[in-house]
């Protein structure tokens, strides 16, 4: 039995085919377009060719993320929470901790068991602490966003980021700029601020243990550096983060349609 779990996120979207055996077929990532049914279909179909399949060998398919809704080929939706939780606990099973962080929300999450949420806080009010604030924040200082990382994670020094609002911050950075501060250590500093705010997130739900980063934001090396500076317990980085929410949807859906195909066998 074949899955997929398609995470529609507000900046990309990641689709993930998933066998019954645990085994990941293919990952793949579009751009998010106002779309969001035609973006899917995209993202799915690009996970296909890359598994060498087609659309008749998926037997469920199963959506989160902000435009979970808008897909008319679903099976079932997920919150992106609940995605994120379950496929972070897949990836690392001694989780208890998650921080996913996307292109607009940061989420803290406590885990009970086999990946189950026990409690969440996400950071409603500001996307500074999300990936756009990066995206943006790369563009003034006119650099490639997957330079970022590594420019902070090298720095030699940290150039604080004090605003907690996106707009304000981002006109802090720009006039770092024109005083000629380095941009390796601005990088820092924004990553240094985003981690402050993201454990702050985490104490909300009771930080004591290990803490499994997810999402797009946790490739930035840098920012996983200053989460290992700031948060006090270990970070685990598991292998392809930005799509923790994807194998999670794809997960859940492999549940749901094995209870389904029991259900039909005792009808």
């Amino acid at each position: 039995m074949i899955t997929a779990g398609i995470d529609l996120g507000s900046g990309t979207a990641k689709g993930l085919l998933y066998r019954d055996d645990g085994k990941v077929l293919a990952r793949a990532q579009v751009k998010t377009k106002a779309d969001f049914n035609a973006v899917a279909r995209d993202v799915l179909d690009a996970a296909l060719k890359q598994a060498g399949l087609s659309r008749s060998d998926v037997d469920y398919t199963c959506t989160t993320g902000l435009g979970r809704y808008a897909v008319t080929f679903r099976d079932i939706q997920v919150t992106e929470i609940t995605a994120a939780a379950r496929g972070a606990w897949v990836l690392s099973p001694d989780a208890s901790f998650v921080l996913d962080l996307g292109a607009q929300s940061t989420r803290a999450i406590r885990l009970r068991d086999k990946g189950k949420v026990k409690e969440f806080h996400t950071n409603e009010k500001c996307a500074a602490g999300g990936g756009a604030f990066l995206v943006r924040a790369a563009k003034y200082l006119e650099v490639p966003l997957e330079s970022l990382g590594a420019l902070s994670k090298n720095a030699k020094g940290t150039q604080p980021i004090s605003s907690v609002c996106a707009v304000l911050a981002e006109t802090e950075i720009i006039n770092h700029v024109s005083e000629n501060i380095p941009v390796a250590d601005i990088a820092r500093g924004m990553h240094e601020s985003m981690a402050e705010r993201a454990v702050g997130l985490l104490r909300k739900v009771g930080l004591n243990g290990p803490v499994t980063l997810v999402g797009g934001v946790a490739i930035q090396e840098g920012f996983v550096e200053a989460c290992k500076r700031k948060f006090g317990v270990p970070v685990v980085l598991p292998e392809f983060p930005q799509f923790a929410a994807a194998l999670g949807a794809a997960v859940l859906g492999m549940q749901r349609a094995k209870k389904r195909l029991a259900e039909k066998a005792t009808a």
